[in-house]
């Protein structure tokens, strides 16, 4: 990888370093040690290895930092091979380290100053069976940390070895005061579930491997490069699997498993990265350029290493890649965010971050490919994130922009073709045409090529549907957009904005249907997403709901972008909510009025899917605001209906409302049960879709008002486990068919929205398509 790039590597590893001072960064709590040594010994030569190897192994590394390294054309013939000149070495100092390995896997860095001399090559061997290994480069290039006060190597993951030594090669006559690394992150019993794979096993690591793909011309020579735009068509023979040193692992010919953070086992204290929401343009394929030895237990501890180093050591704020992929085939989030619905910008490609996306399979491939499994996985998952764009896999040139200017490279990309790297290894780069044949098919066909673990038939069915299974974005504001986009998928000329911290406005909100409310915040970026979404939907006006205190004039132009603006706001809370109430009677003929307390609004947070009217706040007790009372009567309803008990909404107050009018209540013991009742209330013969939303932090449920094609079910906090028997049986009683969380995984978990589905695929068994 490359510098603020990211860096595969493992993990697990507990440092007892001569006699040196060690650091200890972090354990305890956190399941992780994290020690940092400075002893390292000048000598004169490594044993075991002369200089003239030396020299060869400096030059590969120097030529790979340059951008130096074989190149392929689209077949996979060696289309030229660039080293840089012999590095005249004369005499150099190697510093080294010697460290004592205990744990069963270990993740090892150097790293030194940014300032001063750099080194010209790190190189790595281990103690196994009582043997050395030979020395070997350790990764492909250096890393940054983001404060850029030190330089680094890719993390060096070894498995079940004794010891190792780490050399630092500087030239004689200069000073460098290096320090290793080694982070331990501990197997933990919930990795055990990870040890076996379903089919297959591979003891990866080789001496001499697969050889790169040649492919033939019709003449049985050689074929010259040629300038074609795509690979289709072109035969690519695969490596020779009888020149294979390891056991293949093979494709499953199913949907790839894309286990969550959770399930390796991250640390979320640890994310210090903001999440932002970026384009895919292209894909780029890496490897950690790490160990290939590791067991498929070992997969877990060797996530939380590497992502301990990109987010604490290098101060990345989190792991690089947004996905990475073991050799048996599984993959697994890397970056955090919200994978299915959005591609969120990570670390691993200078330069192309905020326009692709990044998967890496953990090993090095110079010399051999990955297995099948993780081949195939990889083509699955790179056509999951490509078949919503429209990019043709095979295209070899496309603008996938570099720094903010035009930058052409394949829509699926070696790392070395958009950087200065031989990532992903010469041989796995040389199988990317065939990886791009088969992204393509993958995204030829129907179904979803991914799932994750809990990804059932009927969540699989409602994808192949195109229904979202989630509506989510990085922060509230953009779970509104995405809200919106889902509810008026043709853009709108209306867009209402109201206040994303006080959302009382957004409440009274819900029954506007000429266009969907979006939430703002006094941020700088939040303004900048709300205005880019209001060019989206190519609206003409964008009206703010509430006074200026909630929406300034300020931030009403800004999200506007130049279209024009209006204003629903009273004095306070209760007038806007009347005034919103008049404006949404003009736009759809009301038969009833719905009253919600207005200090909090809990129970008008499912109100946004009742057609029969407008939702008014009201004061508990005391008496009814005129204001309330005049629009009542403007609207001139057949009925009023109270939300909520009447420690809500009394009895006194809602019978100022009705004024010689019908009245009724709809409220249950709490806000989760005063949801169901609203959905009984508005769905009495059932409804094929519901939408779910945190009842706990409610905000992502206020901007779902504009949603009314089924209700919306509030549930307990997210770390719970527990659907609820009662939201499952309301589930049953609509006899929904899809369903939709609003908000991510901290709004609605991951475990309850399996739950949801399980429920759903139940009432599918019981009731077969088409009998409904």
């Amino acid at each position: 990888m490359r510098k603020r790039v990211i860096m595969g590597t493992l993990l697990a590893f507990s440092l007892l370093a001569s006699p040196a001072a060690v650091a200890s960064a972090a354990e305890g709590d956190s399941g992780i040690a994290d020690n940092v040594s400075s002893d390292f010994v000048s000598q004169p030569a490594l044993d075991g290895l002369g200089n003239a190897e030396l020299n060869q192994k400096t030059s590969a590394f120097q030529a790979s930092r340059q951008g130096e390294v074989a190149l392929f054309d689209s077949q996979g013939i060696l289309r030229e091979s660039r080293s840089a000149a012999a590095v005249e070495l004369g005499q150099t100092n190697k510093l080294v380290s010697t460290v004592t390995v205990q744990a069963p896997v270990a993740l090892i860095a150097a790293r030194w100053p940014t300032r001063g001399p750099q080194p010209l090559v790190v190189l790595g061997r281990y103690l196994q069976g009582g043997a050395w290994s030979e020395w070997q480069t350790i990764g492909d290039e250096f890393e940054s940390s983001k404060d850029a006060a030190l330089n680094a190597t890719e993390p060096w993951i070894l498995t079940n070895v004794a010891a190792a030594q780490i050399a630092v090669v500087i030239p004689q006559g200069t000073k460098l005061q290096p320090t290793v690394e080694v982070i331990d992150s501990q197997t933990k019993a919930e990795d055990h579930a990870f040890a076996t794979v379903e089919t297959g096993d591979t003891q990866v690591f080789v001496s001499a491997g697969v050889k790169p793909s040649i492919a033939t011309g019709p003449d049985g020579g050689k074929e010259k490069p040629d300038n074609n735009t795509s690979d289709a068509g072109k035969q690519v023979i695969p490596p020779d699997p009888a020149q294979n040193a390891w056991t293949n692992v093979p494709a499953t010919g199913q949907p790839a498993t894309v286990y969550s953070r959770a399930d390796w086992g991250a640390d979320e204290s640890w994310m210090g990265w903001r999440l932002r929401a970026g384009a895919v343009r292209g894909a780029v394929v890496h490897h950690t350029a790490t160990g290939n030895n590791y067991s498929p237990g070992d997969v877990p501890a060797i996530l939380r290493s590497i992502y301990r180093y990109h987010a604490i050591s290098l101060k990345w704020g989190d792991i690089g890649y947004n996905v990475l992929v073991d050799n048996f085939g599984r993959a697994w989030q890397g970056r955090a965010g919200n994978f299915w619905t959005s591609n969120i910008v990570g670390g691993h490609a200078y330069g192309v971050n905020s326009t692709t996306f990044g998967i890496s399979v953990l090993g090095n491939y110079m010399d051999f490919r990955p297995s099948d499994a993780a081949v195939d996985t990889v083509a699955r998952v790179v056509a999951y994130k490509l078949r919503p764009t429209g990019l043709d896999p095979l295209n070899l040139r496309t603008n996938i922009r570099k720094d903010g200017h035009d930058f052409m490279a394949p829509v699926v990309s070696g790392h070395r073709d958009v950087g200065a790297t031989a990532c992903p290894g010469n041989a796995f780069y040389a199988f990317l045409p065939t990886l791009r044949q088969m992204v393509a098919q993958y995204v030829s066909e129907p179904g979803n090529p991914i799932v994750s673990p809990d990804f059932n038939q009927s969540q699989q069915d409602q994808v192949n549907k195109g229904i979202p299974t989630v509506l989510a974005g990085q922060d509230r504001v953009g779970t509104s957009i995405e809200i919106a986009r889902h509810a008026f998928p043709q853009g709108s000329r209306t867009v209402y904005v109201a206040n994303g911290v006080n959302t009382a406005d957004a409440l009274a909100g819900g029954s506007l249907t000429d266009g969907p409310i979006v939430l703002v915040l006094d941020k700088r970026d939040a303004q900048a997403a709300v205005a880019k979404y209001v060019k989206e939907a190519k609206a003409t006006k964008v009206v703010a709901l509430g006074g200026t205190g909630a929406v300034s004039d300020a931030v009403l132009n800004t999200v506007a972008a130049g279209a024009a603006t209006d204003r629903i706001g009273g004095r306070d809370r209760v007038e806007t909510s009347a005034l919103i109430a008049r404006h949404a009677a003009e736009t759809r003929p009301a038969s009833a009025v719905f009253l919600a307390e207005m200090s909090r609004g809990v129970d008008a947070l499912a109100a946004g899917s009742l057609t029969a009217g407008p939702v008014i706040l009201v004061p508990t007790n005391g008496k009814l605001p005129s204001v309330v009372a005049q629009t009542i009567a403007a609207i001139n309803p057949a009925k009023v209906v109270a939300l909520g008990g009447p420690g809500a909404v009394s009895d006194a107050v809602l019978s100022q409302a009705a004024v010689g009018r019908a009245s009724e209540r709809v409220f249950g013991a709490d806000r989760y049960q005063t949801a169901r009742e609203i959905s009984k209330y508005q769905f009495p013969q059932g409804s094929d879709h519901v939408y779910l939303a945190s009842g706990t932090n409610p905000v992502d449920a206020v901007a779902g008002g504009v949603l009314s094609d089924g209700p919306i079910l509030l549930l307990p906090n997210a770390r719970g486990k527990s659907l609820g028997a009662s939201t499952a049986a309301e589930i049953v009683r609509l006899q929904a068919r899809t369903a939709t969380a609003l908000g991510g995984p901290g709004a609605v978990s991951r475990e309850q929205l399996n739950q949801v589905f399980v429920t759903l695929q139940s009432i599918s068994v019981a009731q077969p398509a088409g009998s409904k």
